[in-house]
């Protein structure tokens, strides 16, 4: 991790935005402009359906039918790890997968991070 990139403060900021108006829907639209950090809208059609997925890092979110987050960790394309967590406890899971991107991006993704970070907390 990167000493600029204080996950306690990310962590809170989401947890905030999470309980807010805009819910998990505003904290992935928040994060899109990060480097690092992709979004796939969600596809209906009649015989199928996605649901939005944000991919920060190496974790990939989705929102489940039951209002849980999906968190899949992936590596080269491989899904390594899946986890369910309740809409409770994603917010320290997505500072940490924040502080990844700081860390692996470096000053490019601070101030990203600091502006997405800033919106949440406002």
């Amino acid at each position: 991790m990167t000493a600029d990139f204080d996950s306690d403060a990310a962590t809170r900021a989401i947890a905030s935005a999470l309980d807010g108006p805009g819910g998990l829907s505003m904290v992935f639209t928040v994060f899109t402009n990060v480097p690092g950090v992709t979004r796939t809208p969600p596809r209906k059609s009649l015989l199928r359906s996605t649901p939005e997925r944000v991919q920060i890092g190496s974790w990939r979110y989705e929102l489940t039918r039951d209002q849980r987050i999906k968190a899949d960790h992936i590596v080269g394309g491989i899904v390594l790890a899946e986890e369910l967590l309740p809409a409770s406890d994603i917010a320290p899971h997505l500072a940490r997968a924040l502080a990844e991107i700081a860390s692996s991006y470096g000053p490019t993704a601070l101030p990203h991070l600091s502006a997405a970070l800033d919106v949440l907390a406002g």
